[in-house]
């Protein structure tokens, strides 16, 4: 037999009781820190792209993790976040490719008519759609590396642990790079997207000017 029960108790955080005892969760989806009497569990992830990190700090001192393993384990984890953004910004240039290719058809042979402007718009819609999966996925990831630097700036060290924040500096500094990176390239699609549908108005203009004009 197994009882769970959460309540929200405030935006943000929630109290869960169970069998085992009670535990408070803050945070939200992508990024959320667990409080129970074993200690801290911090875990960060993308929904749907399986990529994650989790750390427990138990209360006892012998079973808490090196802070120098932890900066490791969110550096892995933003490069990976980085490589997967890299991947879907590539996306990009093949749906660029096949829309010229749509466009180059569309004015060929004897010029505009409503066939092809219905086949555009055909096409126009379904790279709108990848488009529009793409800006998801790279805002989750850029979510992601948001919530690792904001992990490491948290982190607290002794006063014999110079080596250990230096690193923690050098590495929040590169991933807060990569977040303005990804940044970037969620604008850049949401431009991309916006002037997709902006060329579907114009061919759909261009049409209504040819259909009164015969």
């Amino acid at each position: 037999m197994r009882f769970r029960k959460s309540v929200k108790i405030m935006p943000g955080v929630r109290l869960n009781l169970s069998k085992s005892g009670v535990s408070t969760s803050i945070g939200g989806r992508g990024a959320t820190v667990n409080v129970s009497k074993r200690g801290v569990r911090s875990t960060l992830s993308v929904p749907g792209t399986g990529l994650s990190w989790s750390s427990i700090s138990g209360w006892d001192e012998s079973q808490r993790s090196r802070p120098a393993d932890e900066i490791e384990h969110l550096r892995s984890a933003a490069m990976k976040a980085i490589e997967a953004v890299s991947k879907e910004a590539e996306k990009t240039n093949a749906i660029g490719a096949r829309i010229d290719r749509a466009i180059g058809t569309l004015n060929g042979g004897r010029g505009l008519t409503h066939p092809k402007a219905q086949t555009f718009e055909k096409r126009v819609l379904t790279e709108e759609q990848k488009l529009s999966d793409l800006e998801e996925k790279v805002r989750e990831h850029a979510q992601f590396l948001g919530a690792i630097e904001a992990r490491l700036k948290a982190m607290q060290f002794g006063m014999f642990a110079g080596g250990n924040k230096r690193y923690r500096d050098q590495v929040a500094e590169a991933v807060a790079t990569c977040a303005r990176e990804a940044k970037g390239i969620e604008t850049q699609l949401a431009n991309a997207h916006q002037a997709l549908s902006d060329k579907l108005s114009e061919v759909q203009g261009k049409l209504d000017d040819v259909q009164q004009s015969t």
